[in-house]
């Protein structure tokens, strides 16, 4: 069975000529080229915000990490007897830092066990607070009110190395998280970012339906992928039925590959953007335009199937369509 791509189910759904003739000659233009430049720019900002987002996390293991070292460190000089009148405080704020460590612990599991990425993220900021909150209070123990001098100087010493560690990483993890979110609100992008269709990727192929493509990219929202079709161009009023096969196409190899549910896929012209319904009607409707272009393939038998001469002027196919109107 031969494979079929999405962008030929697209040209099949736009017309079926048009479809047929770029299998015979490539054909290209200023409006396909540009289009071309602006899928790629988008594959680029992608695969940025995926590698921000990634040292983000990285950065905030490391702030983690160095915080709870400097918490132990300074809770090993409360461990030192105290000098004067300052033994009390100085076992009541060690103590005050037991809970905010265990409290960090605590999310440190739920976010071991967390499914969702967004979800884990959330969980590792609140133990970093919760861990630079032990850190303070411990530290506060050693160096306002006192322990023995020479043992308490280097443990002192080495918490607030660990400290300053710990604010430079942070620095750094802010940094990443500032530029992924602001280049994700550029785009208008929810949900995690679970694959990048540039030049490089992976093909999604189906053997089962002799089926191919690469969307765009894919989201992950609440365990669920979601492919999404940017669209480049004029703005149509409403979601032409060309470009939800396509996105149909994508959900079909998705749903294939996973062996879960794919509930809808996403069409985005510029700044508009519209939920296609997977359901069983589209999905029989995508199965049995894959069965019509299998039986043109045979006969060639293809023909115009519409009376529009503008969507004539559009083609790109134009100047070598015997059938043009």
């Amino acid at each position: 069975m031969e494979t079929i791509s999405a962008s030929d189910l697209e040209r099949y759904g736009y017309c079926p000529l048009s479809w047929w003739l770029s299998k015979k000659e490539d054909v290209t233009s200023p409006i396909l080229e540009e289009g071309e430049k602006v899928h790629e720019a988008l594959s680029e900002e992608l695969a940025s915000i995926i590698d921000q987002e990634a040292k983000a996390r990285i950065w905030e293991k490391t702030v983690l990490w160095f915080a709870i070292t400097a918490t132990f460190l300074a809770l090993i000089g409360v461990l030192f007897k105290p000098v004067d009148n300052a033994e009390g405080w100085s076992r009541i704020l060690g103590i005050l830092s037991v809970p905010w460590i265990v409290s960090a612990v605590f999310v440190l599991y739920r976010s071991a066990s967390a499914k969702e990425e967004r979800k884990r993220a959330q969980y590792e900021q609140i133990l970093v607070i919760f861990a630079i909150v032990a850190m303070v209070i411990t530290l506060n123990a050693v160096t306002i009110l006192g322990v023995e001098p020479e043992i308490a100087l280097i443990y002192e010493a080495a918490a607030l190395v660990w400290l300053i560690a710990a604010s430079v990483a942070l620095y750094f993890s802010l940094s990443a998280s500032s530029i992924a979110r602001e280049k994700r609100r550029r785009r208008d992008i929810e949900g995690t970012i679970a694959y990048v269709g540039g030049r490089e990727s992976r093909i999604l192929r189906s053997e089962r339906y002799g089926l191919s493509g690469r969307p765009d990219y894919i989201v992950e929202v609440e365990g669920e992928l979601i492919p999404v079709d940017v669209k480049t161009g004029r703005k149509p009023k409403g979601p032409l039925f060309s470009h939800i096969l396509r996105v149909a196409a994508y959900c079909l190899l998705l749903e294939d590959e996973g062996g879960a549910k794919v509930s809808h896929g996403i069409l985005r012209y510029d700044d508009i953007e519209h939920d296609i319904e997977y359901d069983q009607e589209l999905r029989t409707l995508l199965l049995s335009k894959l069965d019509e272009m299998r039986g043109l393939m045979k006969t060639g038998e293809v023909h115009r199937n519409h009376n529009r001469a503008g969507k004539c002027r559009s083609c790109s196919r134009r100047e070598i369509c015997p059938e043009r109107l």
